[in-house]
């Protein structure tokens, strides 16, 4: 994979952090509320692309190696 991709997608993933920090706020959620969903929130991410893209990279971007082949 590479970096762009890769940067692509960790640009992605950080963004959707933000908006959930950004809901948690106009909500009115406890700070330690929020403290709490980040990294549950981070691992949802990362296990969600780990289904959708390859299991390797977790990358949403990233095309695992038995859909790579099966396009050539």
């Amino acid at each position: 994979m590479d970096n762009k991709k890769l940067s692509y997608d960790q640009v992605i993933k950080g963004g959707a952090l933000g908006v959930l920090v950004y809901l948690c706020d106009m909500w009115n959620f406890e700070a330690e509320m929020t403290a709490v969903l980040m990294p549950a929130a981070a691992y949802g991410l990362h296990w969600a692309s780990t289904k959708v893209g390859d299991p390797k990279v977790a990358s949403f971007l990233a095309m695992g190696t038995a859909k790579a082949k099966a396009k050539k």
